[in-house]
């Protein structure tokens, strides 16, 4: 029992029997009469509203306070000893976060399966320690020396995290080969930037200091494997230093990072302390997600840049001093072949979404938009536009937009980016974790801007395929959300079904258990218009594995 818990109830048994003595003479109910109960219930309530609230504000106080008011960083020991030493703290096993060692890397929440954790003003936070289940996966990902995420009161032996090796210049066990971003084990936006330009640098003075090293033979300076955040600045570096470099992107350039964030999302960039160094720059602290990639998107177009899209790569091979980067074509799965001085790995760790190898999965559906293209400049006096701005602010003329020309769309997607981009479509969703079940959640409803409560309802039509059952991690919030959705009638869930074919204006089902598509029976038959494939990815761990990277 706790000490607030105790208190209450030694006063309750004490005013009892005040009252009881007092009032005991005259008539009563039981040991009080009705009025002494009624005082009772009153003082009661006022009593554990009073003593609640101020224990809440006291761990609000704690839990939520924002980064600005945090102190400068101390010792990790005399940081957490007040944390450690709260006499009310559950005996039970739970995370503890320091938010003055906690860089905002999101790892933790990520790890975690039962929403313990999540992200409060741009640091992690301990918000449900009740739901704890001992997983301390939170404490391994977590990224920095020493742990800012630790599970106290735990018995279990907790294992290392094992992330790729690297020296100080970022060279792994391979010379020659370099390994920057995310998959380095740091996932940070800011960190990935400089990560990228430092690498750039590093091998430009490397390759100053020793000219003639596989010169007659190699064709390029360096080639950049990867063209997300730390990808794209290691490219924009090696421009401005005039390497002969190439650049291989196995999607779209920034496509990886600008589908993990939805339309609107604040994303913080962390340290606050440290400046960006790379060949990308950040709008302040903190930004909407779609300032941070029109920034990007304008210093690409501030100096030419060779980038290779959909060009997955194979393989990397030593040919003498030199490196031989394989890689494919997607679309006409032409092989080619770089001979380079360096390698720069910038795969990041999300990995390759995994296929559904259903026929139709290729699939291109031709679009019509309807919405005209607003012009970056004025046409009368060409002042630059500001962000959704219908007129000019310099001159007052209303800027003409143009109707774009029809475009194919993919008809089966990895990622949902945006929500508010399918608005009638009948959708299937496949899978059974929590990317899938937000976003089938996120096709069929609005939510509140912490994602915790549905709002509303949008008008597609959508039905979600799971191979079996729910995953056995799925998030407790995520839980609750789609079973309203369910019981709404919104979503309608499929279970023990798969894909087996894709068609332009349909989608059909099977069953999960039959292995040959070809002679499985047809389950069931949709009306379709996107498919969501959400299955899982093929971590890059097996790739680094076999090139020769180890991990420690």
């Amino acid at each position: 029992m706790k000490r607030a818990q105790l208190i209450i109830t030694l006063l309750l048994l004490g005013l009892l029997l005040v009252l009881g003595f007092a009032f005991h003479p005259r008539a009563h109910y039981g040991a009080l009469p009705w009025f002494g109960w009624l005082a009772l219930a009153v003082f009661a309530l006022c009593l554990g509203g009073g003593l609640l609230a101020f224990d809440t504000a006291r761990r609000r106080t704690y839990i939520l306070a924002p980064a600005h008011e945090i102190q400068p960083r101390a010792p990790r020991t005399s940081a957490l000893l007040p944390i450690l030493a709260d006499p009310n703290r559950p005996p039970y096993p739970h995370p503890v976060i320091n938010p003055q060692t906690c860089i905002g890397c999101h790892a933790c929440v990520e790890a975690c399966p039962h929403d313990v954790l999540a992200m409060v003003n741009g640091l992690a936070a301990a918000i449900a320690i009740d739901q704890c289940v001992e997983d301390t996966s939170c404490q391994v990902e977590c990224p920095t020396n020493p742990k800012s995420c630790l599970v106290i009161n735990s018995n279990k032996k907790i294992p290392e995290r094992q992330v790729p090796r690297r020296n100080q210049q970022f060279m792994t066990d391979v010379p020659g080969l370099y390994l920057i971003g995310d998959v380095s084990g740091v996932p940070l936006i800011k960190n990935a930037i400089n990560e990228g330009g430092e690498v750039i640098e590093h091998i430009a003075n490397e390759l100053k200091q020793s000219p003639g090293l596989a010169e007659s033979h190699a064709d390029y300076d360096v080639t950049i494997i990867g063209s997300g955040p730390a990808g794209l600045s290691a490219t924009i570096r090696a421009q401005q230093l005039g390497l002969r470099y190439v650049a291989i992107e196995q999607g779209q350039t920034l496509a990886a990072i600008e589908q993990a964030y939805q339309a609107g999302k604040l994303v913080y960039f962390k340290p606050e302390e440290v400046a960006v160094t790379g060949g990308l720059p950040l709008p302040g602290a903190r930004a909407p997600k779609e300032t941070m990639i029109q920034m990007w998107l304008e210093a690409m177009q501030a100096q030419p840049l060779r980038i290779n899209e959909y060009e997955r790569c194979k393989g990397i091979e030593p040919d003498g001093a030199a490196l031989l980067v394989t890689t494919e074509q997607e679309l006409t799965r032409q092989p080619a072949r770089y001979l380079t001085r360096r390698v720069v790995l910038a795969i990041g760790n999300r990995g390759t979404p995994m296929r559904l190898n259903a026929p139709g999965e290729k699939l291109k559906i031709e679009l019509t938009p309807t919405e005209p293209v607003l012009p970056a400049f004025c046409d009368k006096c060409g002042a630059k536009r500001m962000r959704q701005a219908r007129f000019c602010r310099a001159c007052g003329a209303p800027y003409a937009g143009i109707i774009p020309p029809p475009f194919a769309d993919d008809k089966v997607k990895y990622r949902l980016s945006d929500p508010n981009h399918y608005q009638g479509k009948h959708c299937l969703v496949v899978g059974a974790g929590n990317s899938a079940i937000e976003t089938a959640i996120d096709l069929a409803a609005y939510r509140s801007a912490d994602g915790s409560q549905i709002t509303g309802w949008r008008d597609n039509t959508v039905t979600l395929a799971v191979r079996s059952d729910f995953k056995s991690d799925l998030k407790l919030g995520n839980k609750m959300l789609i079973y309203e959705c369910i019981d709404e009638g919104r979503i309608n869930a499929c279970f023990g079904v798969t894909v087996k074919e894709i068609t332009a204006t349909e989608v059909v089902l099977m069953d999960a258990r039959e292995r040959d598509a070809q002679t499985a029976q047809e389950k069931l038959r949709l009306k379709n218009d996107y498919v969501f494939a959400l299955i899982g990815g093929d971590k890059p761990t097996k790739f680094l594995a076999r090139l020769g990277i180890k991990a420690g």
